[in-house]
């Protein structure tokens, strides 16, 4: 357990607390920001629009709907999180990939979803926190729902307080 707890802590933003991470080959059709698996700290592409390409598996443009939507997701998230919207783009990204590492499929858009049903508006909770957490519970067998509840039932403290 110490492992994983250390593999996700190692696995910080980059520039931010931990090494870069390098980006993967873009396939024929797919698109430059569809195509990223991170969002470097110096890249000036905007986290909604990252996701909704992401998530349409090609390049979308700025006013489409779905960079509109990803927008208000990320807006509501910054109201409870500590975190820019840049972080919590890419931890949700990094940890819909380390949980379908482990056969668990969960796409960004509902981890972020329900992460901010554990954290009051206001509250500048740790999202990386909860990742970290979240990971964990569901490596030790938790389903969802279970992991879930489990997180709301811990103190703020331990379920991402973002205070120190």
């Amino acid at each position: 357990m110490l492992g994983l707890v250390l593999a996700f802590g190692l696995a910080g933003c980059p520039g931010e607390s931990g090494p870069e991470r390098g980006e993967r080959v873009v396939a024929a059709g797919e698109g430059a920001v569809a195509g990223k698996t991170w969002l470097q700290p110096t890249d000036d592409t905007a986290p909604e629009l990252w996701l909704a390409s992401r998530e349409a598996g090609a390049d979308v443009a700025a006013t489409d709907p779905a960079t509109t939507a990803w927008r208000g997701v990320l807006d509501g998230a910054d109201e409870r999180f500590g975190e820019t919207s840049r972080m919590i783009a890419n931890r949700a990204v990094q940890l819909e990939t380390m949980l379908s590492e482990i056969g668990i499929r969960e796409s960004a858009r509902e981890i972020i979803a329900d992460f901010s049903t554990l954290a009051a508006k206001g509250s500048r909770a740790g999202f990386s926190d909860l990742c970290q957490h979240y990971y964990n519970l569901r490596v030790q067998g938790m389903d969802r729902p279970a992991a879930l509840a489990a997180l709301r039932a811990e103190p703020a403290s331990k379920a991402g307080d973002a205070t120190p």
